[in-house]
């Protein structure tokens, strides 16, 4: 399967650097075709490509970095995680959980009567 795949693609490459040829009939009548003209019909000269310029790249314009701060340079404390927040958000949620358990109990207390 792959073997005719890549085969296929090779052919087809070589048909894509085939020349095309402009032939002009008697009746002024247009054809473009990959091979020899037929009788009775000229070949005409194909139209020149438009010239490309040669102009060289244009360079995005080099840009000077930004003068640093003087706070920048400054040595900074190690930021180290606060076990004081920890703390205080664990008793937080502990009471939270406490007073949830409470509204709970209350509420069974009540449909159970």
């Amino acid at each position: 399967m792959k073997f005719i795949l890549c085969a296929a693609l090779v052919a087809m490459s070589g048909m894509a650097g085939a020349a095309i040829n402009k032939c002009v009939d008697e009746q002024g009548q247009v054809t473009f075709t990959d091979i020899a003209c037929a009788e009775g019909s000229k070949l005409a000269e194909a139209e020149p490509e438009p010239a490309t310029s040669s102009a060289p790249p244009v360079l995005p314009p080099v840009v000077a970095p930004a003068p640093r701060s003087r706070w920048a340079d400054l040595p900074r404390p190690l930021a180290r995680k606060m076990v004081s927040v920890d703390a205080e958000t664990l008793q937080a949620a502990h009471q939270n959980l406490q007073l949830q358990d409470e509204v709970h109990k209350s509420r069974r207390l009540l449909s159970a009567r």
